[in-house]
């Protein structure tokens, strides 16, 4: 279970890059969920349910295509490309107060 923020404007994102079962694809999925999980790999295997799809990764560690909620996340996988299956990432990002 993710912990909370105590910054209630603070959203954390998970984000996992899945490892393939082959790797006649070419590519792996990039999963996200709201929260911090200690580990990704464990969690996603636990309950794959609570994780989106968000992307994929080709076999180079570049972005195909990435549709995150959080801007921060797309800003994070591609500063840090080549990607590589199995990394998982934490963003942050401080949410706009409603007026």
């Amino acid at each position: 279970m993710g912990a909370l923020n105590k910054d209630p404007n603070i959203m954390t994102t998970s984000v996992y890059i899945v490892p393939a079962l082959t790797d006649q694809a070419g590519q792996c999925r990039i999963v996200s969920r709201e929260g911090k999980v200690a580990s990704a790999r464990d969690d996603y295997r636990r309950n794959p349910d609570a994780w989106k799809e968000i992307g994929l990764m080709n076999s180079r560690g570049k972005l195909v295509c990435i549709a995150a909620d959080n801007l921060e996340v797309v800003e994070e996988l591609k500063s840090c490309e080549p990607l590589m299956a199995g990394l998982q990432f934490e963003v942050e990002d401080v949410q706009a107060l409603a007026a």
